[in-house]
């Protein structure tokens, strides 16, 4: 092969790398970012159940939930729905 063919193909597959690290990139952001609005959801679920198993019946009454709602819910980890 000569030496231009090689340093041809050189470029040729460091263009390829290049392109192949910057998609991986691009996944990896895109899992950061999701893993990120998860993580936020996680923390907003329990913070919420927090703050319902703090409420006194009055408040409960309030915004329409029973005592029995308001344990099923708390019972939950914070994954879950």
């Amino acid at each position: 092969m000569s030496t231009l063919k090689a340093k041809h193909f050189h470029l040729i597959e460091d263009m390829d790398i290049a392109a192949l690290t910057f998609a991986a990139i691009e996944r990896i952001e895109e899992f950061a970012v999701n893993v990120k609005a998860v993580v936020r959801l996680w923390i907003r679920r329990h913070n919420d159940r927090r703050l319902l198993a703090m409420m006194n019946e009055r408040m409960l009454n309030d915004i329409g939930l029973s005592n029995h709602e308001v344990q099923a819910e708390v019972a939950k980890y914070f994954w879950q729905q």
